[in-house]
């Protein structure tokens, strides 16, 4: 048997291996390209399966809209319904009314028939029965229509004769109208003549009551011409002027002098005063004059205090503060008259601040708001009245700024 060299062994190895390398390197390269092919293949089914999960996800979210829509219109469908039964109810209750209504329409045209059919019987009756007037009445209507005439005759002639008689009338009034130009003319020019020969008040006021004698005695003081003969008392304020011209000219205002005076002493023919108020530039002289208006030495002023005074100038005016002045008047010799009616033999009146008309009362006013507008009423006539009866009789009204100041009190 023959022996095989070494070298065929090792060879045919290295071929078996050689091939088997071959043909694994074979299987390999089959095998990853086929493992490719799969991994495309199973990226391709994943992106499938992503893009059919995103359709069945949009789908499945249809369906709840769907769903949802259903409910929606399910629910409203039930409404639908609901209004549809109450229609339909509300429409069997129509056509109830309406088949009411039907029948009573069928009566009232039945009764309307029958009304129809008995105004005509009576109709029918009654040209029966008017029949035998109708003759009656034309000659009646005739009469009426001669008897307007015969009225509007005599309207037109009644007419005519008043119309006539109206124009002489105002003929005699257009004559008696000229007749009384006439004589307002002539009176006009005797009162004009009138005027020249009155005999005007004196304003008491205006009246000289003293002289200054004497100037220049101890602590201010002065001497007076007047005494206890003259009713002079001590206390007694006099305002003095230059000249009695100077009341005059200021008398429509409230006067002032040119000093104040206060009685200290009085003797029989004389005074003693002190000044209470000068002025600078104006000293008192000798035969200066004195003026109170309260005052005289031969008569007595017989004066009127009324209305509302604010004596102490607290800015509270009252009746009360009337009784200073009053008191004031009596203690210089003047009589108070206590009335509030203006009498022909009043020399002044000293009135008090202005009455307030009060306003109009509410529809709701009490008895105490009606009172008080009765009282402030009747406050704001009697002022006003006597304010007009004082200027009508020209006598003197002093308020308390010029009585004081008149007396020699103001300051």
């Amino acid at each position: 048997m023959a022996i095989r060299p070494a070298g065929s062994g090792v060879l045919v190895t290295l071929v078996v291996f050689v091939l088997t390398t071959v043909a694994f390197l074979v299987a390999s390269v089959v095998l990853y390209s086929q493992m490719q092919s799969a991994t495309s293949e199973s990226k391709r089914i994943s992106d499938e399966k992503k893009a059919w999960s995103g359709k069945i996800e949009n789908a499945n979210k249809e369906i709840e809209s769907i769903k949802a829509s259903e409910a929606a219109l399910t629910k409203d469908k039930d409404s639908y319904k609901s209004k549809l039964n109450q229609q339909e109810s509300a429409l069997q209750s129509r056509d109830k009314q309406i088949a009411t209504l039907q029948s009573e329409v069928d009566n009232q045209k039945k009764i309307l028939a029958e009304n129809e059919e008995l105004y005509k019987a009576s109709n029918a009756e009654m040209k029966q029965t008017t029949a035998p007037f109708s003759g009656a009445t034309t000659a009646y209507s005739q009469n009426v229509q001669e008897m307007k005439k015969i009225a509007s005759d005599s309207k037109d002639e009644v007419e005519q004769r008043y119309r006539a008689r109206i124009e002489e009338m105002q003929k005699n009034i257009d004559g008696l109208g000229a007749e009384r130009d006439n004589l307002r003319t002539r009176l006009d020019q005797a009162e004009k003549k009138l005027i020249v020969f009155e005999v005007k008040p004196e304003d008491p006021s205006s009246l000289v009551d003293g002289h200054v004698i004497e100037i220049g005695g101890p602590d201010n003081t002065i001497y007076l011409d007047i005494g206890q003969k003259h009713r002079v008392i001590p206390g007694m304020t006099f305002e003095v002027f230059s000249t009695p011209e100077q009341v005059q000219n200021n008398k429509g205002g409230a006067p002032r002098g040119k000093a104040s005076i206060q009685v200290l002493r009085v003797t029989n023919d004389t005074s003693t005063a002190r000044v209470t108020r000068s002025s600078p530039n104006q000293p008192i002289n000798r035969n200066d004059v004195l003026i109170n208006a309260v005052y005289s030495p031969t008569y007595t002023y017989r004066m009127m205090v009324y209305g509302k005074f604010d004596v102490n100038n607290d800015g509270q005016s009252s009746t009360g503060e009337a009784s200073v002045i009053r008191n004031r008047i009596q203690e210089w010799g003047g009589q108070v008259v206590d009335s509030d009616k203006v009498t022909g033999d009043l020399d002044f009146i000293v009135i008090g601040n202005p009455a307030p008309e009060p306003l109009p009362l509410s529809a709701s006013a009490g008895d105490i708001e009606i009172q008080a507008y009765t009282q402030a009423k009747n406050d704001y006539d009697t002022y006003n009245r006597i304010m007009k009866e004082a200027m009508d009789a020209r006598i003197p009204i002093l308020n308390w700024n010029r009585f004081r100041t008149l007396t020699g009190q103001g300051n």
